[in-house]
């Protein structure tokens, strides 16, 4: 099974809005964990993640979720490439939950601008 970690507040940099870009934003997977991992307590009370847990999947099914955009000389342009609608995280049918199949994942993952 994956473990999403699924940034839900905003992200920005406070001196430099620059550098947004390279920073995770409200939507964007952070990260894809194995079944079993266990984030830390601050991660799980910090108020800026939520955790899906995707039975069934492995962590490799979720690679293009996070990857980073990059330029033609793979210079990293951007934290991500896709992310989860942000509205659709605050629905009523998704705001708590905690699993999805791959298909709901895929249903709400939208490429960014």
């Amino acid at each position: 099974m994956a473990r999403l970690c699924i940034r839900i507040q905003d992200n920005f940099n406070p001196s430099d809005p620059s550098l947004n870009a390279m920073r995770t934003q409200l939507g964007d997977v952070v990260c894809v964990e194995d079944d079993g991992h266990v984030f830390s307590a601050a991660e799980r009370n910090c108020g800026q993640y939520r955790f899906i847990d995707v039975p069934g999947v492995s962590q490799e099914m979720f690679n293009d979720i996070v990857a980073a955009k990059q330029d033609a000389q793979g210079n990293m342009v951007a934290r991500r490439i896709k992310g989860l609608d942000s509205l659709v995280l605050k629905s009523g049918a998704w705001a708590g939950k905690v699993t999805a199949t791959k298909a709901q994942i895929d249903a709400i993952t939208v490429v960014k601008a």
